[in-house]
């Protein structure tokens, strides 16, 4: 008895075109989504709360690095807070953007120092040159700046460059330090110093 093989038809060409298009769109979609940057871009105000727990998301704060800080202390119209993740600055900049946003301050740059501190970096060392007068000097006599520092320039004079809690001896925190008696003085200096330059 004969076997017969049943052939195969060819496969129809709209077929043919549907197998390459899917095919295609399958290798495009592959290597969209595996370049695909998934992270999302959070703001300033986003990063500031992220990095200080005492900060809302609709800070004033904006991060910028040494040029945009040194064009401050050159004499550009600006406040900057010098800082670093600890504590103290975190206390800090709470009660300065408190502040800032009751007397109608919407942008303060935030400049966190400390790497191009140790790294030396020209720029830094600039901004230092520049604030000669205010910074700390070391045993060394190398003048240096410390964290929180907060420097307010208008009309190019520096209305302000306080660094009161930088050097805080003893085993005492942030919460111990910040009195009702002590906060009350640093809000009312605040005020004051950012209404003169609202004035400007």
């Amino acid at each position: 008895m004969e076997i017969k093989i049943k052939e195969k038809k060819p496969m129809p060409l709209f077929q043919k075109i549907f197998y390459i298009i899917s095919f295609v769109f399958l290798i495009w979609a592959f290597i969209y989504l595996g370049t695909k940057d998934y992270s999302k871009d959070i703001t300033d105000q986003e990063k500031m709360a992220q990095s200080f727990n005492m900060l809302s998301e609709d800070n004033v704060f904006k991060i910028v690095n040494a040029t945009d800080a040194r064009m401050v202390a050159n004499g550009k119209k600006g406040i900057v807070l010098f800082g670093t993740k600890n504590d103290w600055v975190n206390y800090y900049a709470y009660l300065v953007n408190k502040i800032a946003k009751e007397v109608g301050i919407t942008e303060i740059y935030y400049y966190d120092f400390v790497k191009n501190r140790s790294d030396n970096n020209g720029t830094y060392e600039d901004i230092v040159e520049k604030l000669k007068n205010y910074v700390t000097y070391n045993d060394k006599g190398v003048g240096e700046i410390y964290a929180p520092s907060l420097l307010v320039v208008s009309n190019d004079n520096v209305l302000m460059f306080d660094t009161s809690t930088n050097f805080v001896k003893g085993n005492m925190t942030p919460s111990k330090y910040w009195s009702k008696q002590r906060e009350d003085a640093k809000i009312k200096e605040l005020t004051e110093v950012f209404n003169e330059y609202l004035k400007d």
